[in-house]
């Protein structure tokens, strides 16, 4: 048995801080129960990824002998309104203000499949856990991910931990130039943006009962400092989101045998947007998504009309994503919000074809 995880075993999990993140309330209490059965000494639950935001930056901030101590393990379901698992791992390891990038994280869902693994270990989680599960499962597989200590890796295209199964000496990639790219830090390499962070195991520490405040956290807080350069953002998250939506429009517009299909892509997406963006400090996000979402709602006859409003909305929310406009935008924001303006005024002069009749067709 490795070294931690006996550790685990025979110090239990009474001094270790776990937050779940699931907007079901039965779920929560499922799962803070079964969590609490299983020996962890802190349990503290969540509705949504917007609220373990708030609970991650407050028990940062809080004394770490306090009753709500930094966390050291996340718990958080894949499907949630607003904000869903994969948008709330992507700020906690890339955002700037993520009080521990490094933090063990673990992703559920009730409809697992191939793809969502994958894509999970893409975003940087430890590990993903099918519902339902047995008491017997949730303890093996929390006392492994908190036992273990894995090496982080930065690359232009990921951050997270290492996601090999087993220790190797072997080459990850061939334009590596050692052996072992454990010892490779970031920008030390041939590329600035191409590392490795192996901090001391904290966890193993905490479990052994020693005081958080007695516990030095100083390698953590200079690896932090080293990715602030690097820090992404929520407008970064959603480059692709954006593409996807011009391609879909263009598509609509090429092909009206396409258009009804296209618009219902569109309305998933736009209707993800509108939810997360000022959640996470993009309200002109949620603005130019809702004037989107409400074009949509139009007639398909008059996609002549609704076509141009459209191109206009997805132009606006273009320049919000690609040149990061936070907040109210300053001077950019003012003038995107006129435009928004003019674009609602348009949309409220276009009349439903047949008003009078029911059963309007929509997109999707």
């Amino acid at each position: 048995m490795p070294k931690g995880l006996e550790i685990m075993n025979k110090q239990g999990l009474r001094h270790c801080s776990v937050l779940v993140a699931d907007d079901s309330m039965a779920s929560r209490r499922l799962l803070t129960t079964a969590l609490h059965d299983i020996g962890v000494g802190i349990v503290n639950a969540v509705p949504s990824g917007a609220a373990a935001v708030d609970h991650l930056r407050h028990s940062a901030l809080s004394s770490i002998a306090g009753p709500t101590p930094p966390v050291d393990l996340l718990i958080t379901e894949w499907d949630m309104v607003p904000v869903g698992g994969p948008m709330l791992i992507n700020w906690v390891r890339r955002h700037m203000s993520s009080p521990d990038r490094f933090m063990r994280i673990v992703i559920m869902s009730g409809d697992l499949d191939a793809e969502k693994v994958e894509r999970a270990r893409d975003i940087g989680a430890h590990a993903v856990f099918a519902r339902p599960f047995s008491i017997n499962s949730l303890r093996k597989n929390v006392e492994s991910v908190l036992a273990s200590n894995p090496s982080f890796f930065r690359a232009p295209a990921y951050f997270g931990p290492d996601r090999r199964r087993h220790t190797s000496e072997m080459v990850l990639d061939d334009r590596r130039t050692i052996a072992d790219p454990r010892g490779e830090v970031l920008g030390a390499g041939a590329s600035p943006d191409v590392g490795c962070f192996t901090l001391p195991h904290y966890v193993r520490d905490i479990g052994h009962g020693h005081s958080r405040a007695n516990m030095s956290f100083a390698m953590r807080d200079q690896a932090h400092q080293k990715l602030n350069p690097h820090s992404e953002d929520y407008a970064d998250w959603v480059l692709g989101d954006m593409t996807a939506l011009r391609y879909a429009f263009q598509l609509a517009d090429d092909n009206p045998a396409m258009r009804a299909r296209s618009m219902a892509l569109m309305e998933n997406l736009i209707v993800r947007l509108e939810r997360e963006g000022e959640l996470l400090g993009y309200p002109l996000i949620t603005a130019f998504a809702h004037t989107l979402a409400n074009a949509i709602k139009r007639d398909i006859r008059l996609w002549r009309k609704t076509s141009e409003i459209f191109d206009a909305a997805l132009s606006g929310l273009d320049v919000v994503v690609r040149q990061n406009v936070r907040g109210d935008g300053g001077a950019v924001g003012q003038a995107l919000n006129e435009s928004l303006r003019g674009l609602n005024n348009k949309l409220v002069d276009v009349r439903p074809v047949n008003a009078h009749r029911v059963g309007i067709a929509r997109f999707g």
